[in-house]
């Protein structure tokens, strides 16, 4: 009995902290890459790492606006059959409001690229490919977190696989419109989850 009770409470652990690993824990907005429905004959998962953040391990400060505000590097597994395009979404989740705030709007990457290098520069073209949007300062391109000094927020940068391009004007091209855009598209997404606590 007692050998069952503590397999029992190791899995409720386990259980937990695969939870909170996935975002969960966390009272803000839902994961986008965990509410899209994925078409008939598409995949539900890439796998979406970097380079520049260790998993597990809170964003550097060269990342932030406290630091350099550059963006990380991505890295992300092949789409599945069908994929045309690729958009990425950097957000945070943790604020009390409908919707996360956006960090980081790309869109139309070419299906054969499965990362992105670091420190992209704020144009709406990217040299490799691939389209940049406004962020939530209306600004294109990255721009870093900075929660409140002492808040710990938490950081979604997600990889979706589309069966198209989007083909938006740059000039009007936010979170909302990709998001828009891009419903019954998705093939695959991903979710790279990392945080940052303000200073």
């Amino acid at each position: 009995m007692r050998i069952m009770v503590t397999t029992l409470a190791l899995i409720g652990s386990f259980a937990g902290f695969a939870f909170a690993q996935n975002g969960g824990s966390q009272s803000g907005p839902p994961v986008l890459a965990k509410q899209i429905d994925t078409p008939r004959g598409g995949t539900s998962a890439l796998l979406v790492t970097s380079d520049a953040i260790r998993l597990g391990q809170p964003l550097d400060d060269r990342y932030t606006q406290n630091g350099e505000n550059m963006s990380p590097a991505l890295g992300w597994s092949r789409g599945p059959a069908g994929t045309q395009s690729f958009v990425i979404l950097a957000e945070d989740g943790s604020v009390n409001q409908r919707e996360p705030i956006s960090h980081w709007v790309v869109y139309d990457l070419p299906s054969t690229m499965t990362r992105i290098t670091t420190n992209q520069p704020a144009t709406a073209k990217l040299d490799s490919g691939g389209m940049q949007g406004l962020n939530v300062r209306k600004a294109v391109g990255f721009i870093g977190p900075k929660p409140p000094a002492g808040q710990t927020h938490t950081y979604h940068f997600e990889v979706f696989a589309l069966n198209t391009h989007l083909n938006l004007d740059p000039d009007k091209t936010d979170r909302d419109a990709v998001v828009s855009a891009m419903k019954g598209h998705v093939l695959a997404s991903g979710d790279f989850v990392t945080n940052y606590t303000g200073k």
